[in-house]
């Protein structure tokens, strides 16, 4: 029997773990679980242009933003960082996901989910269930097979989602599902490639 030394038992387990940690995340683009901060996200629409407030308890699990309503008329949305923008053109065919619940258990506001505006028009996208009280997780894909909107009114095509994810301006995340005062929370974002 061949007895290896502790130090290469050690170090051939922390590489396989590793290994196997980069596997579960591999085609990631981008990912904030708001661990140790808002990462640069901004809380815009319906409320004064703010940094999300960051909570380092609540999320799914770990820390969260949110977003606080103030009644103004306007749906208020989760607005991504410029390292989200410059990942976008790498996603086409990838996935958005992110998690997200909201303080009133009755959605009564009716609005784009997902919106990504470029210099080539508007993408956007609505799921067809809403978050509720507790966290609720989303996924979507950046592809034509989804129904995806262009320009407010137009399914949009590939080369139409190939166009605006080349040169995008603003990403963002709908936080208000309910009239008037309400709260929002994201956590999870994650936006990946396409699988080979």
């Amino acid at each position: 029997m061949i007895r290896r030394p502790f130090a290469a038992i050690a170090s051939a387990f922390f590489t396989t773990l590793a290994c196997h940690s980069a596997g579960a995340h591999a085609g990631t683009l981008i990912r904030h679980d708001f661990t140790a901060s808002a990462e640069g996200w901004v809380v815009s629409g319906d409320t004064r242009p703010a940094d999300a407030v960051f909570n380092r308890t609540g999320g799914h699990p770990g820390g969260c933003i949110t977003g606080t309503d103030e009644a103004l008329g306007e749906t208020w949305y989760f607005l991504a960082p410029a390292s989200v923008l410059q990942q976008l053109p790498k996603a086409v065919n990838g996935t958005i996901r992110y998690s997200l619940k909201q303080s009133g258990p009755i959605v009564s506001l009716f609005d784009d989910d997902v919106v990504i505006l470029g210099r080539a028009g508007r993408l956007s996208y609505r799921f067809p269930t809403a978050p509720g009280t507790d966290w609720t997780d989303f996924t979507v894909r950046l592809s034509a097979t989804e129904a995806w909107t262009w320009n407010w009114n137009q399914r949009a095509t590939q080369a139409q989602i190939e166009q605006v994810l080349a040169a995008p301006m603003l990403f963002q995340i709908r936080g208000e599902y309910v009239t008037g005062d309400d709260m929002g929370s994201l956590d999870n974002f994650a936006l990946t490639a396409a699988a080979p």
